[in-house]
């Protein structure tokens, strides 16, 4: 082939990759509704198939800087062993 004849690989892989990825996540979903109930199962499922943390985070409903604040709330509860408590408001 000529250069010409080329295709862009590194343009239409990538593309391709994440469109795959997210009918994964769709058809996991359709199958288990409650594991992928909430958007950090999602997010964790997408990286494993590896998906790039911000574009799982996209695809999977949320942001990256919203995913990263749910993982340190998850890991300051496994770490508490607790769940977090709303604090009533304070009057003053």
């Amino acid at each position: 082939m000529t250069e010409k004849n080329v295709p862009d690989y590194g343009t239409w892989l990538p593309v391709i990759g994440k469109g795959l990825a997210y009918l994964c996540l769709a058809k996991a979903t359709e199958a288990d509704k409650t594991k992928f109930k909430d958007v950090l199962a999602r997010v964790d499922f997408l990286e494993a198939l590896g998906v790039p943390p911000k574009d799982a985070a996209v695809a999977g409903g949320s942001s990256a800087a919203s995913v990263a604040e749910l993982r340190r709330q998850r890991s300051n509860r496994k770490a508490n062993g607790k769940k977090s408590k709303a604090r009533p408001a304070r009057r003053g």
